[in-house]
């Protein structure tokens, strides 16, 4: 009996070993499991992220861009509407705000003053800025160029998105061209689009590919810097 019950002792202890054994390989196994499918989940997620990223990217130039053209047509509009209640072309006033002479009287010919044409004085986002030529980037008005396929000789006023990046500017080009190619301009682009009261005309043998557009995005000669110019009105 003795023998028997150390015998069943024996055989119970190794069933027992054996289930011990057969869990702790299960539970290896679930763990090895939960490792793998975490790994998975994260490697499916980071791709997920990266698409939205990509997708988000792209939405936001859009925005952008729509944002870009937007406001050269109520620039636009602002112009025209200062110029039938009485503004002349050469009396237009660029000041902006923070000029010291901004809140100088009379404000009736300031484009940016609340007083005269009321123009919100936008800034480009850092996002969408390259910064490749002296003058910060940002929104230029001149009325100190000609553009030669304008009406006339005289000159013109012409608002420019100063040092966007390339992306940008390729995309507003396939919206106005339905190409993404940038033309390029003869010299820097400040010396046409920077009020100096002497700027370069803006002509075919400057920018060849340019001829017949209103509005479109160049580059300077060396192709590194780039701004979207928009003839607001033409003599």
């Amino acid at each position: 009996m003795k023998n028997r019950w150390t015998s069943f002792r024996h055989h119970s202890r190794s069933i027992s070993n054996e289930i011990s054994n057969e869990s702790g390989n299960v539970l290896a196994y679930i763990l090895i499991a939960v490792v793998l499918f975490g790994a998975l989940g994260f490697a499916l997620s980071r791709q997920t992220r990266n698409a939205g990223t990509a997708e988000l990217d792209a939405a936001r130039l859009e925005f952008f861009a729509s944002e870009v053209i937007g406001y050269s047509v109520h620039a636009k509009s602002v112009i025209d509407q200062m110029l039938i209640t009485g503004s002349s072309i050469n009396d237009l006033d660029f000041t902006v705000p923070g000029d010291s002479d901004f809140n100088i009287h009379p404000h009736g010919n300031k484009v940016y003053h609340p007083q005269g044409g009321g123009l919100d004085a936008k800034r480009l986002d850092e996002d969408i800025t390259v910064s490749k030529e002296p003058e910060e980037p940002g929104w230029y008005m001149t009325s100190s160029m000609n553009v030669e396929w304008s009406e006339s000789g005289a000159s013109d006023v012409v608002l420019t998105a100063y040092q966007i990046n390339k992306p940008l500017c390729a995309l507003l080009n396939k919206k106005i061209t339905g190409s993404e190619d940038i033309p390029a301009l003869s010299g820097q682009m400040k010396d046409y689009f920077i009020d100096t009261g002497a700027n370069n005309d803006l002509s075919v043998s400057a920018c060849a590919a340019c001829e017949g557009y209103s509005a479109l995005c160049v580059s300077n000669s060396n192709g590194d810097a780039f701004g979207f110019y928009s003839v607001l009105t033409a003599r």
